[in-house]
């Protein structure tokens, strides 16, 4: 079922309060990125993705101690972007979505360090090996992948609303594919960065990548 758009926007107003941001720009942009984080072709990346991402911020960003995340605004601003431009058959929708946000916020009059802060958080979502993940970058990029490491059921559909956002490849592109992506993920030392993703989902996230590899190696969709 999909969030609530007035929650979602509640929860865009408090962070704007957070940043001392408010009024009628502010609450429009909120508008404007559920309206985008709303359309054709989107099967995962909707509002749903935005609203568990929103809820595993919420959780996290009161952990403490080492590493515990700097910058919860920042972190939470990336979230709000980093699928914000999302067409699967484009391979620059990172940078689209950064420059949307770096756009925003120097509209808002935010800060130099966070602008460049949250554009990083945002490239850091390609999940590509030249990316630099530390500080809160790795809370940005565990948030994101905290879909992997859930319940069985809730990764299973996962992988079929994947596949829906691709139904326009041929399934043997698209089965060699989805193998190289999540066996990436398997390649790590560790799938999750930080521990506190780490010790409630790094077993699972295993557990569902190579259950999923047998899958679509055996040629059997979800």
């Amino acid at each position: 079922m999909a969030p609530d758009p007035a929650l979602l926007l509640a929860r865009w107003s408090a962070l704007g309060q957070s940043l001392s941001r408010e009024g009628p720009d502010w609450q429009a942009e909120g508008r404007r990125l559920l309206r985008h984080w709303s359309r054709w072709p989107r099967a995962y990346h909707d509002t749903r993705h935005l609203d568990a991402c929103l809820r595993h911020w919420e959780a996290a960003r009161t952990s403490t101690g080492p590493g515990a995340m700097a910058d919860p605004a920042a972190v939470g601003m990336a979230l709000w972007f980093h699928d914000a431009i999302y067409w699967p058959w484009s391979g620059l929708n990172e940078e689209r979505s950064a420059r949307w946000a770096r756009r925003f916020m120097e509209a808002q009059g935010l800060t130099r360090t966070t602008v460049d802060r949250v554009e990083h958080h945002i490239l850091a979502t390609r999940h590509v090996p030249a990316c630099t993940i530390d500080g809160d970058t790795r809370w940005m990029v565990d948030i994101d992948l905290a879909i992997l490491g859930q319940p069985p059921e809730v990764y299973a559909e996962f992988e079929r609303n994947v596949r829906r956002e691709y139904r326009f490849v041929r399934w043997p592109r698209y089965q060699v594919g989805r193998c190289a992506i999540l066996q990436s993920f398997l390649d790590r030392p560790a799938v999750y960065a930080t521990p506190w993703f780490s010790d409630r989902y790094e077993v699972q996230a295993r557990q569902n990548l190579r259950h999923a590899l047998d899958r679509l190696r055996q040629g059997q969709a979800f």
